[in-house]
């Protein structure tokens, strides 16, 4: 391509984009009042720079103004410097931006291009946020489900010991009460434990999260023969201990700490509790096989190893093991 063709490629292209030079832009920008600065900018240049080569620059433009032919003679040196100034101060003007633009990206032009379909609209719509775009991620994503179903119970002002000796133990199995529906997944769980506050619970007020279909009692033929871990929290501590013990229970953190391969009865993870007491707050974890002393002591050390530090109890006398047959409130089965 030949240093005239070249320019005259310029000349059509500004000719194009400045097709309408009294209609200004969205930001109150006029291509034309750039255009007439850029004109007396390069008669300045011309009046200080001479000699340059004028009239194939006037030919040039007035070809493009009046659709003529454009000229085809070579370039001498002098036209050739003259004519790359020119483009230089074409391009430094493409690039001029509106006060209310600055530090904006710039914009690009486009012209003669068809219209979208609706469907391509559709496609490149803003994306929904907050609640309308998580409502948006459960219908399209399928969320992976816990190994194990499980269901929150509510305890109100459940007694150290039974008053009435002759209680029996459905007496006591009335007392947790099924708290909203059964959790299969993570969308399930936070929906629950979100609205659950339990730093608003009064003295001796329980909140359990078990496995489904085994009740938060010692009776409860899934746990009879079991027993819990129980940690004395501090009020300040408590429901972020409580958050991250029932992550580790819904994971399967827990459940894998206890199972065992044993011949004759094998143990699993039945829950755990939220009890609020005098001073502090006390929270148990429920396992199925009391026996099970490795299974025990397995637990303990996953318990310890994946809470987070300002949350491990300092002293050994803030957690202990015991069956549940060992409470005092403990009824026989018949």
């Amino acid at each position: 391509m030949t240093e005239t063709a070249r320019f005259i490629g310029m000349l059509r292209a500004s000719a194009a984009h400045n097709a309408d030079p009294n209609k200004p832009t969205d930001h109150g920008y006029s291509p034309y009042a750039a255009t007439n600065a850029s004109h007396k900018s390069l008669k300045a240049t011309a009046a200080a720079r001479k000699p340059i080569f004028i009239p194939l620059l006037e030919s040039l433009i007035h070809a493009t103004k009046h659709r003529l032919p454009y000229p085809n003679e070579p370039l001498t040196y002098e036209s050739k410097v003259a004519l790359d100034r020119i483009l230089d101060t074409l391009n430094n003007t493409a690039s001029i931006t509106s006060p209310a633009m600055a530090g904006r990206f710039p914009v690009l032009s486009t012209s003669d291009l068809p219209r979208a379909s609706a469907e391509e609209q559709s496609a490149t719509a803003s994306p929904a946020r907050g609640t309308a775009m998580l409502n948006s991620i459960f219908k399209s994503v399928r969320v992976p489900e816990f190994r194990f179903k499980w269901m929150f119970w509510a305890e109100k002002g459940q007694q150290a010991t039974p008053k009435d000796k002759t209680a029996s133990s459905d007496d006591f199995a009335s007392r947790p009460k099924p708290l909203g529906d059964q959790i299969i997944s993570v969308k399930e769980f936070y929906q629950h434990f979100n609205n659950i506050p339990v730093e608003n619970l009064k003295l001796r007020d329980s909140i359990h999260l078990f496995h489904l279909g085994v009740k938060p009692v010692w009776e409860d033929p899934r746990n009879v023969r079991g027993g819990a871990w129980y940690f004395k929290i501090s009020k300040d501590l408590a429901a972020q201990f409580w958050h991250e013990i029932c992550l580790l229970a819904v994971g399967d953190i827990l459940q894998g700490a206890v199972e065992t391969k044993r011949a004759s009865f094998n143990d699993d993870i039945c829950g755990i509790s939220y009890s609020v007491r005098w001073n502090a707050v006390q929270i148990a974890v429920w396992n199925r096989d009391a026996e099970n002393e490795a299974g025990r002591d397995k637990l303990l050390e996953v318990i310890l190893a994946q809470l987070s530090e300002e949350l491990r109890p300092k002293k050994e006398d803030n957690y202990w093991y015991k069956a549940h047959k060992e409470h005092k409130g403990f009824i026989e089965q018949q």
